[in-house]
């Protein structure tokens, strides 16, 4: 079993990582992963450009798209799952607090110096004006959306060409071992 949990977002060439995965795992293996999904920072997305300011991180994959890249790295059996998760904040301090600790941002427009004080400034005045909650005075709200998704390795499959040639012992092996059934299935 691999388990991944909130890194493949942060990944640059996300398909190698999951190919390496498929690679390290043996037939019957099992993959589970977790990251964020696009709806991730929405308001932070728009308070960025509403100020005409790059954007504050890079986008981040549908879980379809996940899916898709589960199979074309050879796993079967995707099952691919969401949900919105809402946390408040005490100040726009703290807010920017967690943001830094999850990751970094890959966007290709990124702003790629230091800002300064007044810029930080209006940064914090903006989060706390955009960002306000209004059923919980004083507290700052963003949303996240985290994804979900599992696969399985199957058994090699003998390959069938319009003349295959199998030894007695392969064939008997590849029976026994279910090679010619998807998995997980009644024989």
């Amino acid at each position: 079993m691999l388990w991944a949990n909130m890194a493949l977002h942060m990944e640059t060439d996300p398909q190698a990582l999951i190919q390496r995965w498929h690679q390290l795992l043996e037939a019957d293996g099992f993959v589970m992963f977790s990251c964020l999904g696009p709806d991730t920072l929405r308001q932070m997305r728009d308070l960025y450009a509403a100020q005409g300011w790059p954007a504050p991180a890079h986008e981040f994959t549908d879980m379809h798209d996940w899916g898709d890249m589960l199979v074309q790295a050879g796993f079967a059996e995707p099952v691919m799952d969401m949900e919105r998760i809402t946390l408040t904040f005490s100040s726009a301090g703290n807010l920017l607090a967690e943001l830094r600790s999850l990751g970094r941002n890959l966007h290709p427009q990124r702003f790629g110096g230091l800002r300064g004080r007044r810029w930080f400034a209006a940064l914090q005045e903006q989060i706390t004006q955009r960002l306000a909650d209004p059923e919980h005075p004083g507290r700052l709200r963003l949303g996240f959306e985290v994804i979900y998704g599992h696969a399985f390795k199957p058994p090699a499959r003998i390959p069938v060409r319009a003349q295959t040639n199998v030894s007695l012992d392969d064939f008997r092996d590849a029976l026994q071992r279910g090679a010619d059934l998807p998995p997980h299935r009644e024989r």
